[in-house]
């Protein structure tokens, strides 16, 4: 649900925040979190490690590759899961964050970000 406020020079979206993708090495997979934050990605991404640490003792491989700042992040969060929800991945232990993870190449995801925030089609061919 987006929510804006008028003011006297322009609208003023409320659900502004951070759209992010970051590449985990986890379980013996490459595995991509697709995830908003309206914080920091320093603090979010910390926050998932120490999630993960707490059950799996140790830190994983973990990489942030797209995070960026824009509007209606929830909205947009919502399309790239459906997107990629046919590679969607449950980790075999739950912790804080363990949802919005996916076993796809990070190439796929980085693409359908980009062109996600770049107003065009997710990809020029269907996915299978």
């Amino acid at each position: 649900m987006k929510f804006t406020v008028s003011t006297k020079d322009s609208l003023v979206q409320s659900d502004i925040g951070i759209l992010y993708v970051v590449c985990f090495t986890l379980e013996g997979k490459e595995l991509i979190k697709i995830g908003v934050t309206t914080r920091k990605i320093e603090d979010r991404v910390s926050e998932i490690l120490v999630s993960i640490f707490k059950k799996y003792r140790e830190f994983p491989y973990c990489r942030p590759k797209k995070f960026k700042k824009t509007y209606d992040i929830f909205h947009k969060e919502a399309i790239l899961h459906e997107y990629f929800k046919n590679y969607s991945y449950i980790t075999e232990k739950k912790f804080s964050g363990s949802t919005e993870f996916f076993d796809v190449p990070l190439c796929k995801v980085v693409e359908a970000y980009e062109n996600l925030l770049e107003g065009k089609a997710l990809s020029e061919s269907r996915q299978e």
